[in-house]
């Protein structure tokens, strides 16, 4: 399975912060350049793939903070 740039550096923060709720914002910051904007639709799309490749339950929306991921049941 291929990942992209910006879905692997995602991978990656969710491996490291296992079991965290990780804001928008603190995504934003890992994965887009000081030059680039972020973009609410783009991360929506880099969450979708990374559901598809890894199972959706493994990444769990927190309404209104953010994101987790979570490597067990």
């Amino acid at each position: 399975v291929s990942l992209g740039n910006k879905e692997s550096r995602l991978l990656k923060l969710f491996m490291k912060t296992e079991g965290e709720v990780l804001a928008h914002e603190r995504i934003y910051k890992h994965l887009w350049d000081f030059d680039e904007e972020p973009s609410d639709t783009a991360l929506r799309t880099y969450i979708k793939n990374l559901r598809k490749i890894i199972g959706k339950e493994r990444i769990v929306s927190i309404k209104k903070q953010g994101y987790k991921f979570i490597t067990e049941k």
